[in-house]
């Protein structure tokens, strides 16, 4: 969900308090320039999202969440007869969970079927005398930007279904402990459950020892997430054989917290995770928002072509969604030119400009889903339909 950000620093140093909205008149929608030969080249012009006219997406059933839904994850392929979406409620900050819609309409109408994690009471020791004062840490674990996937070669039917998830502490005031956590793993054999509990998948070294004991994979043992200080925002993908898992990898450049896009496979269901290198770096988000940092990947595939939408990043919070075509999945490479550059292919932004992003994507539920920040409301989380069917 990720409203409550303030600023990368959080990873190392941050206090309680989010960011506030982005000022709703400050930007106009990026529109493309001639090329700057030392800068990024012009975005593709932009795909404007007007919540006062898009589609909003209502789940039936979804009661009680007063703070609204987030965090959409479809899984919903073109001609399929029903889809299902993954997404975050909201009854309040410190319980955040992850629940399942189903769909049988194209993505018209989604009634909820499973609520699959629920926050659990934990205190977490730490030797992070900063962020946990006399050596603990006490709050609530939740699941939250999760990523729902059909693991169709599985050959366990009741694995089927995978749900990754950052599952990580949150504390009294809304005190986010993203570093306390793991990239946890929920499965099932249908999509309305029953679900198994969450369990820790990948983790990394941290001051406490929670992110790193007992998990299947450790960021800090692989050679392109070494650097890691920890991982977010998982979207995983499903291709014969294998599957992919993009992760927002928040690293040190100098002194400060920056984020950058991670690939890792597993080609046993899950059983083990390897590092195939980075998909996206920040300066790939340049063209649209200079100097931010780039996170909340979502994979996504249309036919054979794959491509991955992503979101600018920064203090002032998340900025729409960048879509890049990725050329080879096996050497986590996007469509680059030659000297390097990434090349999207589509921005989709705001007006007026909101706090918007990550993008989902889903061929049978009409396109791009758009999660927009109404941040000083009483239902400050919203998702709706951007309007913009193909990839």
């Amino acid at each position: 969900m990720r409203v409550l950000v303030c600023g990368m620093a959080l990873f190392v140093a941050c206090s309680d308090t989010g960011g506030g909205p982005v000022d709703a008149n400050r930007d106009a929608p990026p529109q493309p320039t001639d090329a700057d030969p030392d800068g990024p080249p012009p975005c593709p012009v932009a795909d404007v999202v007007d919540p006062a006219t898009a589609t909003e997406v209502v789940v039936a059933g979804d009661v009680p969440t007063p703070m609204g839904i987030f965090d959409p994850s479809i899984v919903y392929p073109a001609g399929a007869p029903a889809g299902a979406m993954a997404y975050s409620a909201v009854p309040d900050q410190l319980t955040i969970r992850t629940r399942i819609a189903v769909s049988a309409d194209g993505g018209a109408t989604w009634t909820r079927v499973a609520e699959v994690n629920q926050p659990e009471a934990a205190t977490l020791p730490s030797t992070d005398a900063g962020e946990c004062p006399g050596g603990a840490c006490t709050g609530n674990l939740i699941s939250e930007v999760s990523s729902l996937v059909y693991d169709a070669d599985d050959p366990d039917p009741a694995r089927r279904w995978k749900l990754f998830a950052h599952r990580y502490l949150i504390g009294a005031g809304v005190a986010l402990h993203y570093r306390i956590g793991t990239i946890a793993l929920q499965t099932a054999a249908q999509v309305e459950g029953p679900w198994t509990a969450p369990r820790k998948l990948v983790g990394w070294t941290s001051p406490a020892p929670y992110s790193s004991a007992g998990v299947v994979t450790s960021a800090t043992d692989l050679p392109t997430t070494a650097d890691c200080l920890a991982l977010t925002e998982p979207s995983a993908l499903w291709r014969p054989g294998a599957l992919y898992l993009a992760v927002g990898c928040v690293y040190l450049e100098g002194a400060a917290a920056r984020i950058r896009i991670e690939l890792l496979r597993s080609t046993d269901h899950a059983g083990s995770w390897h590092g195939l290198g980075t998909l996206l770096r920040p300066d790939d988000a340049a063209c649209l928002r200079p100097g931010a940092s780039i996170n909340a990947a979502e994979l996504f595939a249309v036919g054979d072509a794959v491509r991955v939408a992503a979101t600018p990043s920064d203090d002032a919070g998340y900025h729409g969604c960048m879509v890049f075509p990725v050329a080879d999945l096996a050497t986590a490479r996007i469509a680059r030119a030659a000297d390097g550059r990434a090349l999207p292919t589509r921005t989709i932004v705001t007006a007026p400009t909101r706090f918007a992003g990550a993008c989902a994507f889903a061929a049978g539920a009409h396109g791009y889903h758009l999660p927009i920040g109404f941040l000083a409301s009483d239902r400050p989380f919203r998702i709706f339909r951007a309007g913009l069917d193909g990839p």
